[in-house]
């Protein structure tokens, strides 16, 4: 159940109550309003300062002082906001408590809003005076450490800086917070910046790969009659067999039918070679026998030698239609089978295919006619050249890897199916907005970069990237050409920043 003042993304505000103690605490501070050692911050035109009461901050009813005074010391005329909040978290939704302002005096304003659970939150102060600009400060509340710290905000009337887009492109709700770090201090930490520019993106994809058969070139033996296996040659396995090779002799009482009936004929056309009134009906009588043969995959050699022995051959052999290797074995020797039965299984060595699973980032990168270059890491150091010939339309639902099918010649036979290779693809040049990896911290569902916007302050932002190739990231939003990012202390700066999102996790 969500506590008054407690709302998730989308849901309506509810004022929170704060406990009667707690306006006490907050009230009787008097003129000094902010306890000893909190600083005041220069926000635009104002100068300010806040307090949490009690601190560190607690679950449930809290309060927040704020003093806003311009340079003069005099306090603020008007009306301010505070927004505390903290980001979606897994399947914890957006949480937003939106403080109860009450004026205590010149410039001095009593927030009391409440906090649903421990933990790091955004807390947002908005100024809005009657006289003079509005400004904004960002701080983060911890509810273990005490203090408020400051995380930036408008920048300070007269410092050159305006209120950047970069500042207000990041969402309220991000949970993502500025952090000011002079430069004597970014070079003992070893922070370094680089500028996103337009790069040629070119480079080589690694990916594993797995040897197979090619599917374009492999057979099928079954026959078009039932029958027996007399003799069995090709009778193992993995046996290398030539197009026309005898792999087996079969007995069926249809073909021994079908081939007297052939003899028969051409005997008969034989005969009436003479009669002209009989010939062409004696041939064509002919002529369909042996079509019916040829139909049930009979070799013309085997066909014209029946005719030329005058008798059936019991045994019939039956020869492979193409020129491999025996991949499956469905008889032996004395084996029954019917008619459409497959019987063996034939695939070619040469040309053979490689099987590349491309990293699903990498996957835009891989178009079909790319060199490929093949790497046998067990057998030999020798480099085999392909093309990509196919990239399949899905992802492999395990790896979330695109394959990727290259075709290799292979006339040695030293690429087996099945075995493993490394596959290299030759991406192609491509011109687009980059910044370099190390710039880049993953969080899981997001990418964030920390954005150099000028007078020492850095920017969590959130980026889209696309291929990546040669040591940078293409740029799909969120950054622009020419701004400037933290490349080197990344970590650093995050620690700094307090930035308490699944990042954490890294």
């Amino acid at each position: 159940m969500t506590r008054p003042g407690i709302r998730k993304a989308g849901a309506s505000r509810v004022p929170s109550a704060v406990i009667l103690t707690t306006l006490a605490l907050a009230g009787c501070m008097g003129d000094r309003a902010l306890p000893d050692g909190v600083p005041m911050q220069e926000v635009g035109a104002w100068r300010i300062g806040v307090a949490n009461t009690p601190d560190p901050a607690r679950v449930g009813d809290n309060a927040i002082t704020v003093v806003a005074r311009d340079a003069s010391g005099k306090g603020m005329h008007g009306s301010l906001e505070v927004v505390v909040s903290m980001p979606q978290m897994g399947a914890m939704p957006y949480m937003e408590a939106r403080g109860t302002s009450k004026p205590k005096g010149p410039g001095v304003f009593l927030v009391s809003y409440g906090l649903p659970m421990r933990g790091e939150w955004d807390v947002t102060v908005r100024l809005r005076p009657d006289h003079g600009p509005p400004a904004e400060a960002h701080y983060r509340l911890s509810s273990s450490i005490r203090g408020l710290s400051f995380a930036g905000g408008t920048p300070p009337a007269g410092s050159g800086a305006t209120a950047s887009p970069e500042i207000q492109s990041v969402a309220p709700d991000s949970g993502l917070g500025a952090v000011m770090i002079e430069a004597a201090r970014r070079q003992s930490l070893g922070i370094r910046t680089d500028t996103v520019r337009v790069r040629v993106l070119s480079g080589t994809l690694r990916a594993p790969g797995r040897v197979a058969y090619d599917e374009a070139h492999q057979a099928e033996v079954s026959l078009k009659f039932q029958g027996w296996v007399r003799q069995l040659s090709a009778n193992v396995t993995g046996q290398p067999v030539r197009r026309g090779q005898v792999l087996f002799k079969v007995y069926s009482p249809e073909l021994w039918s079908a081939q007297q009936e052939y003899i028969e004929a051409a005997r008969a056309a034989q005969a009436d070679q003479g009669n002209a009134a009989l010939s062409g009906s004696s041939s064509a009588l002919a002529q369909s026998a042996r079509e019916r043969l040829t139909l049930w995959d009979l070799s013309p050699a085997d066909i014209d030698a029946i005719a030329r022995e005058g008798h059936p051959i019991e045994a019939m052999p039956i020869r492979s239609p193409v020129s491999g290797v025996v991949t499956e074995k469905g008889v032996v020797e004395g084996s029954a089978f019917q008619a459409g039965q497959v019987l063996f299984r034939i695939a070619r060595l040469d040309p053979i295919w490689v099987i590349a699973s491309v990293p699903e980032q990498d996957a835009a990168l891989v178009r079909q006619g790319m060199k490929a270059i093949i790497r046998d890491p067990y057998r030999d150091t020798a480099l085999r050249h392909g093309l990509v010939s196919f990239v399949y339309p899905s992802l492999d639902s395990m790896t979330r890897a695109a394959e990727v099918r290259v075709t290799i010649p292979n006339a040695d036979g030293r690429l087996r199916p099945g075995s493993f290779v490394n596959v290299e693809l030759v991406t192609p040049d491509l011109k687009r907005p980059t910044v370099p990896e190390s710039a880049v911290l993953p969080t899981g569902e997001r990418h964030i970069v920390f954005v150099d916007v000028g007078a020492g302050r850095l920017v969590p932002r959130e980026v889209r990237l696309g291929a990546r190739a040669s040591g940078y990231y293409e740029v799909l939003g969120g950054l622009r050409e020419g701004e400037v990012v933290v490349t080197s202390g990344n970590f650093l700066v995050a620690a700094e920043s307090k930035l308490r999102t699944p990042s954490q996790k890294w």
